[in-house]
């Protein structure tokens, strides 16, 4: 029975309006005024159909936020706040076009707003920690602090330049704190700019909010430092100095002033010093903060100069964020260039809501200037000082305030800095009570290598490790990569250079327990004198405790020789010079460092260099060595047959372990470094070269193995040569496993240590496994790679030259050849603490001053034994009468068909 038939009417009336519904759907669902229409959500500023490009020729405002704070949308979407990272946005404008009403623009920009990361609890900042369970202390690792959630959202909307409003719609995709995707969020933006920006109304402030209520987005609070349209007030005023002048450094001398460089002056954390009189002022401003930020700032032209300043008692906080902190205030004033300082007044930031970013300006009178100090002693050492005052009390000193020695990426001018030193006089005493002033062998660093003073030590007991800089060296400073002449036409400068005891002062930076019970990064600043015939260092030095000062401190060191070929070439000690009943009192630290100076740096690039084109050269001539055995024994058919299988296998492993310990390297070389070699070549070039040569090595060796398999196997006396190869078997496979044993037993002795039968200093016990021993083990079996050739002979007494002389010879040269080299590297460079070595490594073949005199004399040994045999016969030593001489014959097969 056939089924019946559809009834068309049916269907027709509703599956042609659908099909025309579903274009127009789709549309809808991809245009962001679809789902959140800007008039339903910005009615205050109505849409304007945009103007032709031109108009009045008047400059249009950027509308821009580099970087601003929010709080709210959920933790879940950017994490917990506060954070280790703060939370920040970003608004950059991508289009501001004007429109047919004057007072709107029509903008098109991007938002970015990034949550911050989970907290960690505050461990200073160390590089160790101690381990309770070991009762030792251990590097610090990284700790994972999770992702930081972000959406990016595309936005388009209006700004009225009448009341300073923006408002924008759009939607946005990003990454939860999480790591889940977010995908489609439709939001409406509403900005307020302040318009004109002054000095009690300088914040921009928003609102982000979702158009959706499925939307998991919850509302944000957006707040920012205003960058653009400010209008300054009267003139701050500084007082004058105590002293009658202010000692500052001319940093604008001879040059305009420049808001960027200024302000890059200033970007180092101050640090606050409540002195005994500043009571008053710390407690009228409530001030307790240890630090302080100038987080934001903008200048004009004219130098006039605004800023948003943050006290903290965060040590890590982020510069380039903006900053809420634990109390900031916003300023505006002048640069004085006659007097080379800042000028500011101030005014409190308060919370004004029950939101972080809800914030506003309280009262006013705060005074702040700043400058730059140009002369240093060793209690005062800021790059830049400043003042906090209240400008309102007649009483009260000011708290003082100092940044760091130099500030990082500075290229100003300091030639007008001067140092004074106080504490030489004293150190010199100390220097010859501690015979510093004793007679050394050797050329140690003076005024040519004056960037071998720096380095970075370890403690030796007890766990902790620093850094070292010089801040002067005579009157010039070190600015960290060259000497600053305080006057350049000063010949007293080049005088004391060249002097024996040069006067110096340092900058130390400690990590580790100055006690048992602290572990903090520490300061240290020192002064004293130095030895440039001894490489003699002896200082006084002042590190900070609490609110005081302990000057009772003395550093001495002592630098190894320049051509000393060591790897320890500082060795010193810090020691309190204080009674043991005094509480400032600290166990004394015994320092040293291991590296190499400037020159030697130099020398291990050569090096490295060299390595690299000898082990191109060597792989090159064992290729071209395979090919004369290969020419060699189609000249000479009886010679396959002759030849040791087990010495070809042998062969062939030895190139085969490198391509596979080197396969990612061969294929992928994405992760190494690339690092320019002084003749101009790539190591990562030549590494790659040398495997491509290997494998060909490799392939031309299965060749060569294949062939004398053919030739055994069809062979006439087959069964006597497989006969004297299992005896070569018998001979050579108990030996490599009896060496392949005390391998074993030398690593478990050693794994806490030291690389197998080699002694590399190390700062802490290094790990490896036990195949890395077994593949530098397995260099030795390659270097006597001659001993199953020479046993076969001896077995199977052939006089036939199964080897080519330039074969055997020219092999064992490249075998022997990284151990000769090994023992002139080990006499012209210095090993360092993480030693790369392109030839000749400890990780293909054993090397030590013993290994590297027996294996090549093993090797001659073998090649000597092997020239007799194929003169005299295999076992021509044995001195038998009865003995008789075997040579291969080839025989004609016939095959029948």
């Amino acid at each position: 029975m056939a089924p019946p038939r559809a009834n068309p009417s049916f269907h027709s009336p509703f599956l042609l309006p659908l099909l025309l519904l579903i274009p127009a759907a789709l549309s809808a669902a991809e245009t962001p005024a679809a789902t959140s229409p800007y008039s339903a959500h910005c009615p205050a500023l109505p849409a304007a159909p945009d103007l032709a490009e031109g108009g009045d020729g008047a400059a249009l405002p950027t509308l821009q936020v580099s970087t601003g704070y929010f709080s709210g949308g959920g933790a879940r979407l950017f994490g917990p706040d506060p954070s280790s990272q703060p939370r920040s946005f970003a608004l950059l404008p991508t289009s501001v076009l004007r429109t047919a009403n004057a007072s709107l623009l029509h903008v098109s920009a991007t938002l970015t707003v990034s949550g911050g990361r989970r907290p960690l609890r505050d461990r200073g900042r160390n590089l160790f920690e101690y381990d309770g369970h070991a009762h030792r202390l251990r590097p610090r690792l990284p700790r994972f602090m999770g992702r930081r959630g972000y959406v990016t959202f595309g936005l388009e909307g209006y700004y009225s330049s009448a009341s300073g409003e923006l408002c924008m719609v759009g939607t946005g995709s990003g990454r939860a704190a999480d790591g889940s995707p977010v995908h489609f969020l439709p939001v409406v933006l509403r900005v307020g700019f302040p318009s004109p920006a002054n000095l009690t109304r300088p914040f921009v402030t928003g609102r982000l909010e979702s158009t959706s209520s499925f939307s998991p987005f919850e509302p944000v609070s957006l707040v920012a430092y205003a960058e653009e349209d400010y209008t300054y007030a009267e003139s701050a005023s500084c007082p004058p100095p105590a002293a009658g002048r202010l000692d500052a450094l001319q940093v604008f001398e001879g040059r305009n002033f420049s808001c960027a460089h200024l302000n890059s002056m200033l970007k180092a954390p101050f640090r606050l010093i409540y002195g005994s009189g500043s009571d008053i002022t710390a407690s009228s401003l409530d001030l307790q903060q240890r630090y302080m930020y100038v987080n934001r700032m903008h200048c004009s032209d004219d130098g006039a100069v605004r800023a948003y300043v943050v006290f903290t008692n965060q040590t890590e906080a982020s510069m380039y964020n903006f900053m809420l902190g634990e109390k900031a205030v916003v300023a505006e004033g002048f640069w004085n260039h006659k007097r080379s300082q800042l000028c500011l007044k101030g005014c409190h930031v308060v919370n004004s809501g029950p939101s972080h970013a809800d914030l506003a300006v309280g009262e006013c009178g705060i005074g702040m200037s700043f400058w730059f100090p140009s002369v240093w002693s060793l209690q005062q050492r800021s790059f830049a000082a400043g003042l906090v005052w209240n400008a309102s009390l007649k009483t009260g000193e000011a708290i003082a305030a100092g940044s760091s020695t130099i500030t990082p990426n500075f290229r100003g001018n300091l030639a007008g800095l001067k140092y004074q030193y106080t504490k030489v006089d004293e150190a010199k005493k100390h220097y010859k009570e501690n015979g510093l002033n004793k007679k050394r062998k050797g050329k140690f660093p003076d005024s040519n290598s004056y960037r071998d003073l720096v380095f970075r030590f370890y403690v030796q007991k007890g766990g902790g490790s620093g850094y070292a800089s010089p801040v002067t060296i005579g009157s010039m400073l070190f600015d960290g990569n060259s000497l600053v002449v305080p006057d350049p036409f000063s010949r007293h400068a080049t005088a004391e250079m060249k002097q024996r005891l040069i006067n110096v002062s340092y900058d130390i930076y400690y990590v580790g327990n100055w006690s048992l019970e602290s572990f903090h990064r520490r300061h240290i600043s020192a002064e004293g004198v130095y030895d440039a015939e001894t490489g003699s260092l002896c200082m006084i030095a002042c590190r900070e405790v609490n609110v005081s000062s302990d000057c009772e401190i003395l550093v001495t060191a002592q630098f190894s020789s320049l051509d000393a070929k060591v790897t320890q070439h500082v060795k010193g000690k810090i020691r309190s010079l204080r009674k043991k009943t005094d509480p400032l009192f600290f166990e004394t630290l015994d320092i040293a460092s291991y590296g190499m100076y400037i020159d030697q740096v130099n020398e291990s690039i050569w090096r490295m260099d060299l390595e690299s084109t000898m082990a191109l050269i060597s792989m090159t001539l064992s290729c071209i060595f395979i090919a004369v055995q290969l020419f060699h024994v189609k000249k000479v058919p009886e010679a396959l047959p002759a030849m040791s299988i087990t010495m070809l296998v042998v062969l062939a492993l030895g190139y085969m372990v490198p391509l596979v310990l080197n396969f990612e390297a061969l294929f992928k070389n994405s992760n190494k470094q690339t690092v320019p070699l002084s003749g101009g070549g790539w190591l990562e070039v030549n590494e790659v070269v040398v495997r491509i040569i290997t494998m060909i090595t490799f392939l031309l060796q299965l060749r060569l193995l294949q062939l004398a398999w053919s030739a055994r196997s069809t062979d006439g006396t087959k069964a006597e040569s497989w006969a004297a190869e299992r005896k070569v078997l018998w001979v050579c496979l108990p030996l490599y496993i009896i060496g392949g044993v005390i391998t074993w037993v030398v690593h478990m002795r050693l794994k806490h240590g030291r690389r197998m039968l080699r002694h590399v200093v190390h700062i802490t016990p290094v790990r490896h496994a036990f195949w890395e021993d077994l593949v530098s083990y397995g260099g030795l079996i390659l270097d006597g790679f001659l001993l199953p050739q020479v046993t076969l002979n001896v077995f199977s007494d052939s006089k036939v030259k199964a080897l080519s002389p330039v074969f055997y010879i020219g092999s064992n040269i490249i075998r022997a050849l990284p151990h000769v080299y090994d023992l002139f590297r080990t006499q012209h460079f210095v090993p360092s603490l993480r030693p790369s070595y392109r030839y000749a490594s400890p990780h293909d073949d054993l090397f030590s001053q013993a290994w590297d005199i027996v294996i090549p004399c093993g090797a001659v040994l073998l090649s000597v034994l092997l020239f007799f045999q194929q003169w005299l016969g295999g076992a021509f030593f044995l001195c038998s009468k009865n003995r008789k001489t075997s040579e291969y014959e080839m025989v004609s097969t016939v095959s029948s068909e």
